[in-house]
């Protein structure tokens, strides 16, 4: 493939990304995931994928929806990741549809790699799943970890010929990322959390200076 990219995996795994920052990318591509409920800061990624135009991504993993029964398995832009369970494992609010005899396909999650977003170190935290609290939340985050891993590097193919054709074509399709605008909004962000930070540390040492000079004032 001309103009191929040497893309690879840096610590294959979950990740937790800066919710601040996803709601930023939010305002700019409204394609991004993002949902102002309180659990969604926990919401997983997968990553992390090197050497994207230079960045380094992840993938959102989206709930199980209803509509999601009829999608294919696999397509060139996400992962149906489900599991075979038997009527009497059938719980309230469960995605499913019956595929045997007492047997049921029941829906996890998608992993979503149209939906990937540029991050750096400062924006994201590696799920440890040895210190999730949250039994249920734990089950379900090595479920989708373990199914992922047998595709780890079918995944890695898909998500550098998605950028790679978006990059070359400029033709971003319905329901995809714009990656280039979101690589824009990563450096616009990153410059403006330098400058809240250059404007927080000028108030404190503004505040130290007064406080000092009202000391010396009064001897």
């Amino acid at each position: 493939m001309e103009g191929k990219m040497d893309i690879k995996y840096d610590n294959f795994g979950f990740y937790k990304i800066n919710i601040d920052y996803v709601k930023y990318l939010h305002s700019k591509d409204s394609q991004v995931f993002y949902d102002n409920t309180p659990d969604y800061s926990r919401k997983p990624y997968l990553g992390l994928i090197t050497q994207l135009g230079g960045y380094k991504y992840c993938m959102p993993l989206t709930s199980a929806k209803p509509r999601q029964l009829g999608w294919a398995n696999i397509t060139e832009h996400n992962y149906v990741i489900y599991e075979y369970i038997a009527s009497s494992e059938i719980h309230v609010n469960d995605v499913y549809k019956q595929v045997g005899t007492d047997k049921f396909k029941k829906l996890l999650s998608v992993l979503e790699i149209r939906k990937m977003i540029p991050v750096d170190d400062t924006l994201y935290d590696f799920f440890d799943f040895s210190r999730i609290a949250d039994t249920k939340y734990k089950d379900l985050l090595e479920k989708e970890y373990n199914f992922l891993k047998s595709f780890k590097n079918d995944i890695l193919n898909k998500a550098e010929m998605l950028y790679h054709k978006q990059s070359n074509t400029n033709n971003i399709k319905p329901c995809y990322c714009n990656f280039k605008l979101l690589e824009t909004a990563f450096s616009q962000y990153k410059t403006e959390q330098i400058g809240k930070t250059e404007a927080a540390a000028t108030i404190t040492a503004s505040k130290i200076e007064a406080a000092a000079a009202k000391k010396n004032s009064s001897w």
